[in-house]
């Protein structure tokens, strides 16, 4: 099946419904939201996609219809999305019900129990690490019950098998990239000069929430140091915010980080650039010099993928990053970056400023080249063949 294929003339509208209940859809900005998004995509394709999400997220219009939920308070969201998913599934009667996270598990079970079909979801890292006990107690059951899971790595996939996740029937999809359009060489230096950077300067990009897991903080307090004694013209630019829904706690603060790096003498090196998308984001891409991806790991605390690493190889960028979770699925290496063992920061200094010895541009054929084998539409045809194979179609 290809999900991106057109509709031949005089073929009738697709008939069998799906249901997906999500809390993570555009345009709130997040890996989970762009799974949830892209699959959405792919199955109103082929079938009459209802989605149940948070209000304010969504489109009437774009393929499907979206019902809207206050997400706030959670325990509220949960329980009138799990009323809704019933009433609904019990009205369209869909052939499959999805999950977009694990949190959903529970809503997803029952709509599919009342609908007499096949119920599954996508499960990510904190979906099948976190110790919270109000998970635990409540959702894994669910999860354990569903009829099928989709993890978005190796090693989220191991983690949901361990944890029972379906009965063990696990399928592995990985998240995907766009090949941008690259930047004109000259926005390069335009980039630097809009954010008060020296043209000279040798970025060093993070992209991604603002969390303890993403590392920043230890990397700002070991490895910023020997990297600016060993290359006097690096500068840290951090792109991003701390999470609005996440399950996990530990977000870090703007004011945390650059505390520490005034500590470390560092405060003029070290630039928040806030939450960016489209066009500046990929700037920022085309700007840097090596992409950091420093999470460290923490129990109940899983990198589930690490989709920034895809973004930055789609830009020609290299990332250096610990091999935690499932961030070895999001970088080839030596292709589109290199990986040393979790709190290795010797290591990690080491590899970075060997990225940033090699000529600009050295790295850009091979990263693209692995990013476009990991493109949405990969994801979205693998999505679709899924449901296609295990969806209770009706008519």
């Amino acid at each position: 099946m290809n999900p991106d294929r057109e509709t031949k003339g005089g073929a009738s509208p697709p008939h069998a419904h799906l249901l997906v209940l999500t809390r993570n859809f555009p345009p709130t900005i997040g890996g989970i939201e762009r799974v949830v998004a892209e699959a959405v995509r792919a199955l109103s394709l082929d079938f009459e996609v209802n989605v149940i999400g948070p209000k304010g997220a969504g489109r009437q219009g774009d393929g499907f219809d979206y019902r809207g939920i206050a997400p706030q308070p959670k325990s509220a969201f949960f329980a009138v999305s799990a009323i809704q998913a019933v009433q609904t599934a019990g009205r369209l009667r869909p052939a499959w019900v999805l999950a977009g996270s694990g949190a959903m598990a529970p809503a997803a079970f029952g709509a599919a129990r009342r609908a007499g079909c096949p119920a599954w979801a996508f499960v990510h890292g904190l979906d099948v690490a976190t110790r919270h006990p109000v998970y635990r107690s409540f959702f894994v059951p669910a999860l354990r019950r569903l009829d099928g899971v989709i993890a978005n790595s190796r090693a989220t996939a191991l983690a949901a098998g361990r944890l029972g996740a379906a009965g063990g029937n696990i399928v592995c999809i990985h998240p995907g990239v766009d090949l941008p359009v690259l930047p004109a060489s000259e926005e390069r230096i335009r980039f630097r000069r809009t954010h008060g950077l020296p043209e000279d300067a040798r970025i060093l990009l993070f992209v991604g929430r603002l969390t303890s897991r993403k590392g920043l903080a230890p990397f700002i307090e070991q490895a910023l140091a020997p990297l600016v004694a060993a290359e006097p013209r690096a500068h840290l630019v951090i792109v991003g915010a701390p999470p609005v829904l996440a399950l996990g706690k530990g977000a870090e603060t703007q004011a945390d980080l650059l505390q520490r790096a005034v500590r470390q003498g560092f405060a003029g090196r070290v630039h928040f650039l806030g939450t960016l998308t489209g066009v500046p984001l990929s700037l920022a891409y085309a700007a840097a010099d090596v992409h950091i991806f420093p999470a460290i790991e923490r129990p109940g605390d899983l990198e589930g993928f690490g989709l920034v690493a895809l973004e930055a190889a789609a830009h020609g960028l290299l990332t250096v990053a610990f091999a935690t979770g499932g961030i070895p699925d999001a970088v080839s290496v030596p292709a589109s970056g290199r990986l040393v063992p979790p709190g290795d920061y010797d290591g990690l200094v080491h590899e970075i400023l060997e990225v940033l010895s090699q000529p600009l541009g050295s790295s850009m054929t091979a990263c693209r080249k692995f990013a476009e084998a990991h493109s949405w539409a990969r994801f979205r045809s693998e999505v679709a063949d899924l449901a296609a194979a295990h969806s209770r179609l009706s008519g």
